[in-house]
């Protein structure tokens, strides 16, 4: 079949991105080899699970057929953002890489980086400046937008490198976004109030999300002049392929967005139904009071 030996064949590996994720792959390997020693088993076998898996997933988005079908189906490019925006960037902060990737570097660039991230320092303080949730949640608004716009697809569609680099762009926006949410990074910024954290996901991801992904796939007409001609490798019609592409970002993505706010949710109400701890010197009488009778021990004990 035509279609499954292009799948077969159509791998392909740019120097540059190869050399960027073998870099991330062994640098992430060398440190967990060091750190796996001072961490529970269990814990460390997780986190390689979760960064492997994430890995893996850009390996996938970056290298697999689905780069070549970028100029002719739309629906290749919504799965390569699905896979780096959505999938592979939480997993890789799951797999604290921060932490596990500093103890694969040398030693004096491991402690050169550390000096650099210093809360002291001028790098140190510029990038904590620029990491700011509200900043990030902005620059992730901001990547929906111009990741769905006509103009900006035709110009990266049309050439491997600068394709590339918006894909690891587009990549990095979404790290720095789910960083904040995961909070297994460098510790640049106090972790958001789980309150907080819950509007930080509906607004900065899930309300585009929702809103590119239905407006892609109820328009009648076409978005991108780009994918007219149809596919000659996918028989799907062009409308066709827009309305996939838009129900695959509305659906799956609103899935894993709304499932992390539920998530983040639970625990604003776990951390307000947590019951007050009683004071120490309560003896077992007093522990079996009812709730509300608790004032009818207070003259026994003063007295």
């Amino acid at each position: 079949m035509p279609f499954v030996a292009f799948l077969l064949t159509h791998w392909s590996l740019p120097p540059l991105t190869g050399l960027i994720l073998l870099s991330i792959g062994l640098l992430y390997g060398r440190g967990w080899l060091r750190m796996r020693a001072h961490t529970t088993l269990s814990r460390s076998r997780v986190r390689l699970i979760a960064f492997s898996l994430g890995w893996f997933l850009m390996v996938v988005a970056f290298c697999s057929p689905l780069f070549a079908l970028r100029t002719e189906l739309l629906l290749a490019r919504t799965v390569q953002q699905i896979l780096l925006g959505l999938l592979a960037a939480p997993l890789l902060w799951l797999g604290a890489p921060a932490q596990t990737i500093r103890w694969g570097l040398p030693g004096q660039v491991r402690r050169y980086s550390t000096k650099l991230l210093r809360p002291d320092s001028t790098t140190g303080q510029g990038l904590r400046a620029l990491t700011r949730p509200v900043f990030i949640w902005l620059a992730t608004i901001a990547s929906f937008l111009i990741w769905a716009d006509s103009l900006f697809v035709q110009w990266t569609v049309a050439d491997d490198l600068r394709y590339s680099l918006s894909l690891w762009c587009f990549w990095s926006v979404f790290m720095l976004f789910w960083m904040h949410v995961v909070k297994t990074g460098p510790r640049l910024h106090r972790m958001l109030h789980p309150g907080a954290g819950f509007f930080y996901v509906l607004v900065g991801g899930e309300i585009p999300n929702a809103i590119t992904g239905a407006t892609t796939a109820f328009r009648e007409s076409l978005l991108y002049p780009l994918y007219a001609g149809g596919s000659p490798t996918v028989p799907l019609s062009p409308l066709l392929d827009q309305s996939l592409s838009g129900c695959l970002l509305w659906v799956f993505g609103s899935a894993v967005y709304i499932s992390i706010c539920l998530t983040i949710l639970s625990q604003v109400f776990r951390n307000e139904d947590a019951p007050t701890p009683m004071p120490l010197d309560w003896d077992a009488t007093e522990r079996s009071i009812a709730p509300g009778l608790e004032h009818r021990i207070a003259p026994r004990r003063l007295g």
